[in-house]
């Protein structure tokens, strides 16, 4: 464990599942932050997270919520604080559900999942931490958006319209809200990362310390990307969006 974030409270979001949010909550554990970890149907996958960041002599919490609902993000982070103290640090990982469809078999309720969960998700976790960080003129948010999506238009016919226009808002948001909070103190980035499979948690726990010199985009990869723009060594950089194809040149 180091200390670059020793002191912090980062509240990661999607940290159950198997993906780039567990591999951010365990790396910024690492750093030092006291971490909660969001999910929001698998407790038992939360407590894993969980009890292997307290077996590493971290601090961490499981904090239940569908971050597509306002009320349950803004109870959820009133807990965190209880548990753990205000939010330092707010990592949005969780997003989607997405399907390739034609937007005339889009079903409404399908593409207001995906909205709720890519964009009304870091409108309701920004409106509960921001006041905070602003207080303490310190903060810093990482949103996970996706590679190329701002160029998504020009993909092949069969490619889904609900996966970028979510991480395309992600990063337009990303872009807008950063010169307005730098005054602050608080950073606003976004990490784009391109295909990136998951990995089993004994797979996550060995790469969190060491990543095998083969290993080509995994969720590690963009986890040590977040962590970097979560410390003081990032502290000068502000709405930008990282792309992250996913494959290390050959």
């Amino acid at each position: 464990m180091t200390d670059t974030l020793r002191g912090r409270v980062a509240l990661v979001t999607g940290a159950g599942g198997e993906g780039i949010g567990r591999s951010a909550a365990l790396t910024l554990a690492r750093e030092g932050a006291a971490v909660a970890v969001n999910y929001r149907r698998d407790a038992d996958d939360a407590a894993r997270v969980v009890r292997a960041i307290e077996a590493r002599g971290g601090r961490a919490v499981a904090a239940q919520a569908d971050i597509g609902d306002a009320e349950a993000v803004a109870a959820m982070v009133r807990e965190v604080e209880r548990a753990l103290g205000v939010v330092d640090v707010l990592v949005n990982s969780a997003g989607g559900p997405w399907k390739p469809q034609d937007i005339v078999d889009i079903e409404p309720a399908h593409l207001r999942a995906v909205l709720a969960r890519e964009v009304e998700s870091m409108y309701s976790l920004l409106r509960a931490v921001l006041p905070g960080m602003r207080a303490r003129r310190w903060g810093r948010v990482v949103s996970v958006g996706g590679h190329m999506a701002d160029e998504w238009r020009f993909g092949p016919p069969e490619a889904p319209l609900d996966y970028p226009l979510g991480k395309a808002a992600r990063h337009w948001l990303t872009r807008t809200l950063a010169p307005r909070e730098i005054a602050y103190g608080i950073t606003i980035n976004a990490v784009a990362p391109g295909p990136t499979p998951h990995v089993s948690f004994d797979e996550a726990l060995r790469y969190v310390d060491a990543l095998p010199e083969d290993a080509r985009g995994t969720p590690q990869h963009v986890a040590e990307v977040i962590a970097w723009l979560c410390s003081e060594a990032a502290a000068r950089i502000t709405g930008a969006v990282l792309p992250l194809p996913g494959e290390r040149p050959v």
